[in-house]
């Protein structure tokens, strides 16, 4: 009985976790905590401060990841692809580390490694709450590939669960540059 119960609670995970897309603007949560897009965040390799709501003006896109994610290094992949067909300085590409073990200098070097050359930073635990608060728990679980995007007015344009191929990314981002 007990295997039982724990193969339905994988199955209704694991089916969670495909969810797909929500594009109805509501980012598929309640009203939320917006704190997220005015808290403080630092680029692990450059040191530069920034907020997410003075990045208005461009398409952002939000990937709440982990370095040890296999799924976040997948969507990376397809990012980097996306962000080399566009080439646009109207799209902005924030990697959040949202794993509160990691360190901002163990992120540093892993964006360096890869060879990642947009924002990567480390969500604080407000910041995490604050995005759970918005977008759902499952905001918070990096092997879903949870991305967000943002239009030019800061409005919510799509959230994603799973991984978003270069293609598309590069089609979403140019129908929605300023």
């Amino acid at each position: 009985m007990r295997s039982r119960i724990a193969l339905i609670l994988a199955a209704a995970i694991l089916v969670s976790a495909c969810s797909g897309t929500t594009t109805d603007g509501s980012g598929g949560a309640g009203t939320g905590d917006e704190g997220w897009r005015t808290a403080t965040l630092r680029d692990v390799v450059t040191g530069d401060e920034f907020r997410i709501a003075d990045l208005e003006g461009k398409v952002v896109a939000i990937e709440t990841m982990a370095i040890w994610c296999i799924t976040c290094r997948q969507q990376q992949t397809e990012a980097r692809a996306a962000l080399e067909a566009v080439a646009s300085p109207d799209v902005v590409y924030v990697s959040l580390d949202v794993d509160p073990n990691e360190r901002a200098e163990d992120l540093a070097i892993y964006a360096d490694r890869e060879g990642y050359d947009w924002t990567f930073a480390i969500a604080s635990a407000d910041v995490s709450r604050s995005l759970a608060a918005t977008f759902g728990d499952q905001v918070l679980s990096p092997p879903s590939t949870p991305l967000i995007i943002l239009g030019p007015d800061g409005q919510l344009i799509e959230k994603h669960i799973g991984i978003k191929s270069a293609d598309d990314l590069a089609a979403l981002f140019e129908e929605h540059l300023p």
